[in-house]
């Protein structure tokens, strides 16, 4: 059963490559620096040790899914200002000004803490992979498959930035055109998001 497990948390990593490009290669690229293998090598630890917690405690992580439904609120509102981020980014090609002014980077030589607290990020995929480890009959279980979902999931945080990087030697142009991808990214997962939980709901009214 573990062996399926793995397999599939891992399989669930691969699918998620794109959603990973678009929601955390940004904030990925920002913690990272020139040389984010620290951040990716801390982010596979966290999320080994999550999965590790996920399977040991997996009666705990049921309840804690269960009062989950409390948060959809404050989840919801989130999508929207990132729907709305999006939006602004994709329209006019530039970094708010209240945004860009906010000392709010994370600084590159705390990157491999930084990446092991990537597990505690609101994402639901990332919370799916950790249900599935939890539902692994030992620790060792659960470890190896958020380990073979990190490692799958890694190169859709790595491919964007160096695209990133690219775009950014044009010039302005290129910078304009990152921003406008970046928003674009934004508005298609956020607004996926939002019309997930409504078809969601309508579903269960029907």
């Amino acid at each position: 059963m573990d062996a399926a497990l793995i397999i599939s948390a891992t399989l669930m990593g691969l699918a998620g490559m794109p959603h990973c490009a678009a929601m955390c290669s940004a904030p990925c690229a920002l913690a990272g620096g020139k040389r984010p293998v620290k951040l990716l090598a801390g982010r596979v630890l966290g999320y080994t040790a999550g999965g590790a917690l996920a399977a040991a405690s997996a009666d705990a992580l049921a309840r804690a899914s269960q009062g989950a439904a409390l948060l959809q609120p404050v989840w919801a509102l989130l999508q929207a200002a990132l729907l709305l981020l999006g939006l602004t980014l994709l329209v006019r090609g530039r970094m708010p000004v209240w945004l860009g002014a906010l000392n709010w980077r994370p600084k590159p030589s705390r990157a491999f803490v930084t990446g092991m607290a990537w597990v505690v990020m609101p994402c639901g995929l990332l919370h799916a992979a950790l249900l599935l480890a939890g539902l692994s009959g030992s620790v060792a279980g659960g470890a190896a498959a958020m380990a073979g979902f990190a490692l799958a999931s890694t190169p859709g945080l790595v491919v964007a930035p160096l695209w990133r990087a690219r775009l950014l030697k044009r010039g302005a142009g290129g910078e304009m055109l990152a921003l406008r991808l970046a928003g674009m990214a934004l508005v298609l997962g956020a607004a996926w998001a939002l019309g997930h939980g409504v078809w969601q709901r309508v579903m269960l009214a029907c």
